[in-house]
């Protein structure tokens, strides 16, 4: 994952107290704490399955019989596409 899970946590703390200030725009009748914690895994569980396309996307990479130079535009090109045809795949946006 890109991001530790402290900072995973304090993104889901901002929004819960944008969304605290601003009630104008949401109608919420929960417990504050607790949709703070239910964000706090979406965007988990979010990040894990960018991870896991990531994989494949790179395990793919290497399946090719003309190895590619790692960085190279090229290189980020065929990433990038590899992970879109994935992402879509699975009904997944990237």
């Amino acid at each position: 994952m890109r991001l530790s899970e402290e900072k995973i946590e304090k993104i889901a703390e901002n929004l819960v107290e944008m969304l605290e200030e601003r009630q104008d725009l949401v109608a919420f009748s929960g417990v504050w704490t607790r949709l703070e914690s239910k964000l706090t895994q979406f965007i988990i569980a979010d990040l894990k399955i960018e991870d896991e396309i990531h994989v494949e996307a790179m395990a793919k990479m290497e399946t090719y019989s003309r190895k590619v130079p790692h960085g190279t535009t090229e290189w980020m090109l065929l990433l990038s596409k590899h992970k879109h045809e994935i992402a879509a795949r699975r009904g997944y946006v990237i």
